[in-house]
């Protein structure tokens, strides 16, 4: 799993980075979305991106698919 924080850099972590993350097979990757405020997770890679997108707020939570257990307020993680 990749964790991104983007705030001027998120068009290129999401149009550069995770197309090359899909394609080297990374199974999953969050962006840390600090212009909206929103945690973006990305899952189920393939050859020019993923699959499978979440667009999480504030009053969520979210775990990495590896550690189901890891359970996480996306408030924290958005907390500048």
């Amino acid at each position: 799993m990749i964790k991104q924080v983007s705030g001027s850099t998120l068009d290129y972590d999401r149009e550069g980075k995770l197309p090359a993350y899909g394609l080297a097979g990374v199974s999953e990757v969050w962006i840390v979305n600090l212009n909206e405020p929103a945690l973006e997770i990305y899952r189920d890679p393939y050859f020019n991106g993923y699959g499978s997108k979440a667009i999480l707020g504030a009053g969520d939570q979210a775990a990495p698919q590896a550690f189901p257990d890891a359970v996480v307020s996306v408030s924290d993680l958005l907390r500048r």
